[in-house]
C-alpha cells in the first residue's frame, strides 16, 4: 500500500467505525424512567397469568418495595430478569424496574445501608 492511498483507507474506516457505532446504538437503547411506585402496581399485571413461581416473586417484589426494601427487590427483579421465554414488553418492563429500583440501592448504598452495599458488592463482584 503507498502513502496516496492512506487518506482512502483511512476514511473507509471512519465510515465504517460510524456505520457499526450508529447500528448498536438501538439495541443498547435506555430503559424507561418508572418509580418504584410504577413498579410495584405494574409487575404484578405485566406476569398476570405466568407460572406460580413467577407470581412468587412477583409477590416478593411488590412485598419488598412496599418495604423499601430496595435490595431485595432489586435481587428478586435480576431474578425474575433472567427466566427464559419472557416477552418482549416483559423484559422491557422488568430492564426499566430493574433501573428504577437500581437507583433506590444506590441511595440506600449512599445512606450507609449495610443490605445495600452487600447487594451492589456481590453484584459487581459477579457481573
Amino acid at each position: 500500500m503507498t502513502a496516496r492511498h492512506l487518506p482512502a483507507l483511512f476514511a473507509a474506516t471512519i465510515a465504517a467505525l460510524g456505520l457499526f457505532a450508529a447500528g448498536c446504538g438501538d439495541s443498547h437503547k435506555q430503559p424507561a424512567a418508572i418509580t418504584t411506585q410504577q413498579v410495584a402496581a405494574g409487575v404484578p399485571e405485566a406476569f398476570k397469568g405466568a407460572p406460580a413461581e413467577v407470581q412468587t416473586l412477583v409477590a416478593d417484589i411488590v412485598k419488598a418495595i412496599g418495604e423499601q426494601d430496595y435490595p431485595t427487590a432489586w435481587d428478586k427483579l435480576q431474578t425474575l430478569n433472567a427466566r427464559p421465554g419472557l416477552s418482549d414488553a416483559q423484559k422491557e418492563f422488568v430492564a426499566s424496574s430493574i433501573s428504577s429500583v437500581g437507583a433506590e440501592v444506590n441511595k440506600a448504598e449512599e445512606s450507609g445501608n449495610e443490605a445495600a452495599q452487600e447487594a451492589l458488592k456481590f453484584h459487581r463482584a459477579n457481573k
